[in-house]
Parts: C-alpha cells; structure tokens; sequence
C-alpha cells in the first residue's frame, strides 16, 4: 500500500500564516486556542476509516477488511481530524459528498499512475461530486470523473468557511477525450471565506468553463497540468477580495480558442496577484493583464497575438 502524504503539523498555514505567533497570548490565553474556540469545533477522534468498492459487502470501516463499500458511508462515519483511506476503483455515490468535518483527510491508494487509481463520480443528475465546508481537510491520490450527471469536481464554500484546504496529486476531468461534458474541476465559491487554499501536481482536462475557478484570498496554485480546457485558471472578484493569491509553475495546454490565465478585470480588495514561471500555450490568448494587480513574471507563452508586460502592484 502506498504511503499516505503527511503533514507536517510543525508548520499549520493556520497557525503559522494567518493567526501569527503561536506564543502570543490575550488575556492568558494562546491566539491558537483562541482562534481554534472559534471555530466551535468538536474534539477530534482521529479515528481511520477505510473504503473498498471491491469488498462484496460493506463492514463497519476500521479496517481494509471491513471496509465501507461507498465513499456515503465513510464520509457519515467519520469525525473532525479523521482520515479515510480509499482503494483503487470507481466510485458512483447517489448524492453530493459534503465535507463538514474540520481536518478530514480523503486519501486514494491503489497501485498504477499518480492520478485516477481512484475515481468519485455521480449516479444522478447531481451538479458537483463534492462540497469542502469546513477547514484544513486535505483531499489527495483522487480523480474527479466531471461527467453529464456531475459536472463539477470540488465546489469550497457552499454554506461555510473553508480555510487551508489542501488539495493535491488529484485528476480532474471527463476521461473522454474531446468532449466537455465538465464545467470546472476546483471552484472556490465567491459567498464564504477559502482563503489559504493549496491545489499542487493535480491534472486537469476538458473543462467546457474553466480549470479552476477562484475568488479566494492567499490562494496558490502551482505545479499543476492543466491540459484543453476553455479557461485554464479564472482569477475573479465577485464581491470577495482575492488578494495575494499566487500562481506559478504551472504547463497549461490549451485548445486553439479560449483563455490560458484570465485575471480579473476588477481590482482586488488590498496586496497583489503574482503569476510566474508559468507554460501557457495554444489559446486565443494566454494570459489576460485585466485590472487585477498582477504580477506578471517569467511566464513563456506562445502562439499568442496578443501582446503583455509585467504589471508592478500599485
């Protein structure tokens, strides 16, 4: 079994980045323990529950021997800070998989490639396969089917904050190639607060909106492949400040039409957009300046008519 990423609980982008030092103190009490009763969060049981679509029967989920058949029943087992390890398969669940427990960590294993050992997809004409509404949960070794009757990967904040999600080493698309059927991978809904979303070495494909979509603050979003979709990556500002966000690294392969980096048109909030050291190739054009404080550095682009500069935040 292949090991399972780990976090290094040192170096919480919680703690670290948005609360500050963890030493400092109000009226006696730490700014973690502070922030962290704000939350209003249940004790965590770190309890592991285990899913295998290939078991025959489902068991009660604490062990790869009595494994859950269905992502359903991990997901209502499990608790904030639990982990739910996924065998290789496919896997059709009747309804959207709505994260709310704090911590989660949804990890695919199985042998074979680094994305799409495990797949989540829908069996209904339900819109998204999963909704992130709650913060830290860690979504890792999964592929997205975004197919006619799902066409949408990870939607965060539908109803609730969802603060440092970290999502990597995923596949998000169609499985069929030159058509498509999905509308976006990754969305970081405009209405709640995602800030600190992570989304690294994840592959995106055939996207009919948009790779990823984000109205976040600190996001980064780096080392990814992101493969014949309309809109690689879409930076807006719809009513939220998406300031300091950071984007580079990345190989984004479009199709002859569409947008390799749209930047929104809008100005952020406060702080900047940096997208750097990015591949941008093949679209009508590859990266928009917009009105988005971006700062444009060492990105290659090709096969573009249009023309950009770096633009220095004001």
């Amino acid at each position: 079994m292949p090991r399972a990423p780990q976090i290094d609980e040192t170096r919480n982008l919680y703690e670290d980045q948005v609360i500050g030092n963890k030493n400092d103190t109000v009226a006696g009490n730490s700014l973690v323990s502070l922030a962290k009763q704000g939350l209003n969060e249940t004790p965590a049981s770190n309890d592991t529950w285990y899913v295998n679509g290939g078991a025959g029967t489902t068991g009660d989920g604490t062990s790869w021997g009595t494994a859950f058949l269905t992502m359903t029943e991990a997901v209502a087992a499990a608790g904030n800070y639990d982990t739910i390890y996924v065998g290789g398969g496919y896997y059709t669940e009747a309804a959207v998989m709505d994260i709310d427990q704090h911590g989660l960590r949804i990890i695919g294993t199985g042998s074979g490639a680094q994305w799409g050992a495990c797949g989540f997809g829908s069996t209904t004409s339900e819109d998204t396969i999963m909704t992130i509404n709650a913060n830290r949960v860690e979504i890792s070794g999964i592929a997205f089917w975004c197919l006619t009757d799902a066409k949408h990967g990870i939607v965060l904040g539908t109803s609730y904050d969802s603060w440092n999600t970290w999502i990597h080493d995923c596949a998000f698309g169609t499985g069929v190639g030159g058509n498509t059927l999905g509308e976006y991978g990754v969305k970081a809904n405009e209405s709640e607060d995602c800030a600190n979303t992570l989304i690294e070495d994840c592959y995106f494909n055939y996207m009919s909106t948009a790779a990823i979509v984000t109205a976040a603050t600190r996001m980064v979003i780096r080392r990814n492949l992101i493969w014949s979709n309309a809109i690689g990556i879409d930076i807006e500002n719809e009513g939220a400040a998406f300031a300091n966000c950071a984007v580079y690294d990345n190989h984004i392969i479009g199709r002859g039409s569409g947008t390799g980096i749209k930047l929104a048109s809008t100005e952020p909030t406060d702080g900047t957009v940096y997208v750097g050291n990015n591949n941008v190739t093949n679209f009508s054009t590859n990266i928009t300046t917009g009105k988005g404080d971006a700062g444009l550095v060492n990105n290659g682009t090709y096969g573009d008519s249009s023309t950009w500069t770096k633009i220095d935040p004001t």
